[in-house]
């Protein structure tokens, strides 16, 4: 069997009948019969029941058609990949809150402006996902994560903010302890974090709204319905004279920018060099942008 034969019966399956993948394929139905018999010949097995409307998997089926999705992905990515290597295209994943990091990074080194990028945008769990499964190089996201099967390395650690109304929010509520008994808005992400620090200073937060992006919860902010407790550089998304933030003093209460890679990779030159220059001048840049 070939990646051929699997593209075929991925298309049977999805259109239903031999005739509508026939069309789709842009063939005649008769050799795309004659490649799925040769297909269960060469593994001895029926893969497919042929009904009066449309064919269904038999159970071999089912495993072969899952089999086949991979392969072709798999043969897809490959593809891509070895295309990116001979034009130099750098797969760099990022989380959409911190998008606007890179570039600037990018412009202090103008050899490395001069490749090609492949940005993915998603959040922390989707990058993991794309550098696990070998769709990206590099990662850039935010603790807390799983850190398991990859190499980590952090280049900016920045405080947490409090971002609010003025009915609700004043300059010097510059410690956690200050926020006892005040709805908070909250990045489930961060949930686990805010509430374990918050019992340690023996009380219980008041989680008006958790939600799965920081920027949400600044719209929350800005409607009035509570606190937002988010990362410092994610303010660089909302200006609105009606709020103001605070940054939260709280040493145990920081969060670590944090380039990934899978973990004992050897890394391409370019991706090398990207890391290196963001070691060496991205701190510095990203605290002057992020303020």
């Amino acid at each position: 069997m070939d990646i051929k034969q699997m593209i075929y019966f991925k298309t049977i399956v999805e259109e239903g009948t031999i005739s509508k993948a026939a069309q789709t394929l842009h063939m005649a139905q008769p050799p795309l019969s004659m490649q799925l018999k040769q297909l269960e010949d060469e593994l001895g097995v029926t893969l497919l029941k042929r009904g009066h409307r449309k064919v269904e998997l038999t159970q071999a089926g089912k495993i072969f058609y899952k089999r086949s999705l991979q392969m072709i992905s798999l043969n897809e990515m490959t593809f891509h990949e070895i295309q990116d290597m001979q034009n130099e295209v750098l797969r760099v994943g990022i989380t959409s809150s911190n998008s606007s990091i890179l570039p600037i990074y990018l412009s202090q080194n103008p050899y490395l402006f001069q490749l090609s990028f492949r940005i993915y945008e998603g959040s922390t769990y989707e990058i993991i996902d794309l550098l696990l499964s070998h769709h990206i190089d590099l990662g850039i996201v935010r603790t807390p994560f799983d850190q398991s099967q990859l190499d980590c390395q952090p280049f900016l650690r920045e405080p947490m903010i409090a971002v609010g109304k003025s009915t609700l929010l004043n300059p010097e509520m510059t410690h956690m302890s200050d926020y006892q008994n005040k709805p908070l808005i909250i990045h489930q992400r961060y949930l686990s974090l805010i509430t374990d620090y918050c019992l340690n200073l023996h009380f219980h937060p008041h989680i008006q709204v958790t939600c799965d992006d920081s920027r949400t919860s600044l719209q929350w902010a800005k409607a009035g319905l509570g606190i937002a407790i988010v990362p410092q550089s994610i303010l660089s998304f909302l200006y609105d004279p009606q709020l103001i933030n605070v940054i939260i003093e709280d040493d145990n209460l920081k969060t670590d920018l944090t380039m990934i890679t899978r973990q004992n990779e050897i890394l391409n030159p370019s991706i090398q060099s990207l890391i290196q220059l963001i070691h060496q001048k991205g701190e510095n840049i990203c605290i002057s942008h992020n303020l």
